[in-house]
């Protein structure tokens, strides 16, 4: 058998050292890119990249660094800065970043200062790159605040604007309501008062009483329903005890229905926007119920779910839904249309559909968190 005896090349210890060198400059390389992730993962953009400079001058031994970038906020440039040239005349540009960088990266030192080897400047590329990826996350979340605040501010604009339409629609319904009891309602009550006197007075046996009784008994149910309306345009008790009191109030007053009534207490403590508007939706339901549907039951329930939003629910046994579509219920469909358009003031939502057994589900929803009242 034969053995290969030729001269194989083992290293030296220069060599050896050589390759030791380089990969601990290689090791430090890294550590130092990994240490400036972590300044900039730690601490706001302009704190970690005055840090990040300073090294960066250190790393590459330069004399004077300066980091420019366009502003997070405001419109002037902003500029960083660390040391100053040593020799103005005679310093030159170490390193600067890649034109087309949000960021301006210089580097200026002595060229008869430590050379820089292709893996320096690539390391100082992959810090640049560093500092540019830092500032644009700082500025998109600048920006993504910006916004947001702006989102927030429109939103508080809005409610207020809701609020005082509201204020402005019930201050409305209140000049009406005191027209009509001071106008319309004083007179038929008049009305009313002298054709019972007048009856009265012509005694049981003429022509006309009979006549005059249907009269005055036709006034006094025009007085009763013009207090109804006076009540209903703008109920005391909402604006002294709250919605659910009020809610309480109108429904006691039903005659020739089952009524059950699950009011939360908690509501009547519900921003006054929110309570003035679930209180028509309510009012407007309970209507079409009492009106159209023909029903012998009426559930109205009122609560506050976990989430912040209030909920209002009227349900009955009648004929149902489908009949608000039957020419006659008109009506009825004009008021679903305003009970949408005031529960979208709140950013609120109402559905209207059969119920499992018949008659008719109404559910109204709006979040509490978005009311804003500006008195």
């Amino acid at each position: 058998m034969e053995h290969d005896t030729s001269p194989t090349h083992s290293p030296n210890v220069a060599e050896l050292r050589a390759l030791y060198r380089a990969a601990e400059a290689r090791a430090a390389r890294l550590r130092f890119i990994i240490e400036v992730q972590d300044l900039l993962d730690a601490a706001a953009f302009e704190t970690a990249a005055q840090e990040v400079l300073s090294r960066l001058a250190d790393f590459a031994g330069a004399s004077y660094a300066r980091l420019g970038f366009p502003p997070l906020q405001g419109t002037a440039p902003k500029q960083l800065t660390v040391g100053k040239s040593t020799n103005p005349g005679h310093d030159g540009i170490l390193f600067a970043s890649q034109a087309g960088s949000n960021l301006r990266l210089m580097l200026i030192g002595s060229p008869g200062g430590r050379a820089m080897d292709p893996d320096d400047r690539q390391t100082l590329e992959v810090v640049a790159g560093q500092l540019a990826d830092a500032y644009n996350l700082n500025r998109q979340a600048a920006e993504n605040q910006a916004l947001l605040g702006d989102l927030q501010r429109q939103r508080s604009e809005l409610a207020a604007l809701v609020a005082q339409l509201i204020q402005a629609q019930e201050q409305e319904r209140q000049r009406v309501a005191l027209d009509l009891h001071d106008g319309s309602a004083q007179l038929a009550a008049g009305l009313s008062y002298r054709l019972q006197d007048l009856a009265a007075r012509i005694g049981e046996a003429h022509v006309l009483k009979p006549e005059i009784d249907q009269l005055a008994a036709l006034a006094r149910h025009s007085v009763a329903d013009l207090r109804a309306a006076i009540a209903d345009l703008r109920p005391p008790e909402l604006d002294d005890l709250g919605v659910a009191a009020a809610l309480r109030t109108r429904l006691d007053a039903i005659d020739g229905l089952e009524v059950i009534a699950d009011l939360d207490a908690a509501s009547d403590r519900w921003p006054a926007s929110t309570g003035i508007i679930f209180y028509r939706v309510a009012q407007e339901a309970i209507t079409n119920v009492i009106k159209h549907a023909e029903a012998s039951r009426l559930v109205v329930r009122l609560f506050e779910d976990g989430k912040g939003e209030a909920h209002l629910e009227v349900i009955d046994d009648g004929k149902g839904i489908g009949e608000l579509h039957h020419p006659q219920m008109r009506g009825g469909q004009l008021g679903i249309v305003g009970m949408r358009e005031r529960l979208a003031l709140l950013g609120g939502r109402i559905e209207i559909e059969a119920g499992s057994s018949g008659g008719t589900h109404v559910r109204a929803a709006a979040p509490l968190a978005q009311e804003t009242t500006s008195e």
